[in-house]
C-alpha cells in the first residue's frame, strides 16, 4: 500500500501552480456575506460560552485528521442558547455568568410552533367543553 506522498500527482506538470499563487487564490476567493456587527458579537459570545465548559467541548469533540476540533453541533447548540438569551435582553456578561451546560444541551429540544398551537387548541377546547374530552363533545353536538 502506498502512502499519499508516494502517489503520483494527478495534474499534469503544466497545470501545476506554484504554492505562492495558491495562497493568493485562497485569500482572493472569499465567498458569502460578511456577518453584521450584532451577529459577529453573538458568534464571539458563543465561542466564549463554549470555552467556559471544557466538559462539553470534550464530549462534542470532532476529529479532522490528526487535529481535534470542536464539533459544529456544539457551536450550533451554544449559538441557539446565546441567541435566546440575547433576544430576552440580557447582556454578554450576564449570559456568561448565568448560562449552564444543561441549557446548551437542551437548546435543540424545543417544541415546535405547531405543537404549541395544538396545546393552545386543546386548552380552549377543555375550557369550552369542561372536563370531558373535546373530541367526544364535538361528536355529540
Amino acid at each position: 500500500m502506498t502512502r499519499a506522498a508516494e502517489r503520483p500527482s494527478t495534474m499534469k506538470p503544466e497545470q501545476e501552480e506554484p504554492e505562492q499563487n495558491q495562497d493568493e487564490i485562497w485569500q482572493e476567493q472569499v465567498e458569502g456575506e460578511t456577518p453584521d456587527s450584532s451577529t459577529t458579537q453573538a458568534l464571539n459570545l458563543t465561542h466564549r460560552v463554549t470555552e467556559k465548559f471544557p466538559e462539553l467541548v470534550t464530549r462534542y469533540k470532532s476529529y479532522a485528521g490528526p487535529v481535534a476540533i470542536v464539533s459544529s453541533a456544539l457551536m450550533a447548540l451554544a449559538g441557539v442558547a446565546v441567541a435566546r438569551r440575547l433576544r430576552r435582553g440580557q447582556n454578554a456578561e450576564e449570559i456568561l455568568d448565568q448560562i449552564t451546560s444543561e441549557e446548551i444541551e437542551r437548546a435543540a429540544s424545543v417544541s415546535s410552533r405547531q405543537s404549541r398551537v395544538w396545546r393552545m387548541v386543546k386548552r380552549i377546547a377543555h375550557r369550552r367543553y369542561g372536563s370531558d374530552d373535546a373530541s367526544s363533545a364535538e361528536t355529540s353536538s
